[in-house]
């Protein structure tokens, strides 16, 4: 079994640096074998700190709103890890050509300022400096996005980076739940949604991955920057347009536009 975990993590990682896609990797593992997915991401990660010097800043939740979910045909979250290469601060642009299938979703950051070690919603809280306004990138090394959860997972969750938003409010000072986002497409709007569809509180989602850090043995640590999850649903990233997302109770917007060559 570690040999088919170790040559799918090769078959990931070349996809990366190849940029070349490849058929999705669930039927070459037992079925719904998400640890096994999970082992698989943490050997592409570890490539790519040796090869290219990255370090890890964070990590993301997937998967957390119900409807997400639903389309996904899971029931759970996953999570992702987040490099130092993959975080940008609004408004960024960047080039189509860095992407197989980008697409991009709204959430809240958290960003802590001590270790958590314990997973009670007390332990958790106190852990966090400020929440912040975040777009995730989406992305997979795949042909499609007809992924099954052990796909996605193995591929870090679709993670391919961040944006944060210039406002940082101290943990504890607004009602996440009542957070309204709407997210444009220029000025048509795509999809909106409150901090409540994110697992009922992005808070949980938050915990979510504490106690799963914890029983990996990677616990979350001071300075990491973490994913909460959609509140709206993930929208394809279109090319020379600017995508905003806009929230409510003083967090501000987030800017991302991708560029890509147009024929003359």
């Amino acid at each position: 079994m570690s040999d088919i975990i170790t040559e799918i993590a090769g078959d990931l990682y070349n996809a990366r640096t190849l940029r070349t896609p490849i058929e999705f990797v669930r039927h070459r593992l037992p079925d719904n074998d998400k640890d096994a997915a999970y082992r698989i991401s943490e050997l592409v990660t570890q490539r790519r700190e040796a090869a290219e010097g990255r370090y890890r800043v964070g990590r993301k939740v997937g998967l957390t709103n119900p409807i997400v979910q639903q389309r996904a045909g899971v029931d759970e979250p996953d999570y992702g890890i987040i490099l130092d290469n993959m975080t940008f601060e609004s408004p960024i642009e960047r080039p189509a050509s860095a992407y197989f299938h980008p697409k991009i979703e709204a959430e809240i950051a958290f960003v802590l300022k001590s270790d958590i070690l314990d997973s009670d919603l007390a332990s958790v809280e106190a852990a966090i400096d400020y929440v912040t306004p975040a777009m995730e990138l989406v992305d997979n090394r795949y042909f499609s996005y007809k992924m099954g959860i052990v796909d996605t997972i193995a591929d870090n969750a679709a993670c391919e980076g961040i944006v944060t938003g210039p406002v940082r409010i101290p943990y504890g000072e607004i009602d996440l739940k009542q957070v309204e986002m709407v997210l444009y497409r220029g000025e048509e709007e795509l999809t909106r949604g409150t901090g409540g569809n994110v697992m009922g509180d992005p808070i949980n989602a938050i915990q979510w991955l504490a106690e799963t850090s914890i029983r990996i043995g990677k616990p979350l640590r001071a300075g990491e920057i973490l994913l909460s999850g959609s509140i709206g649903l993930i929208v394809d990233w279109d090319p020379n347009v600017t995508y905003t997302a806009k929230y409510s109770h003083g967090l501000g917007s987030v800017v991302a536009l991708l560029t890509e060559a147009v024929d003359a």
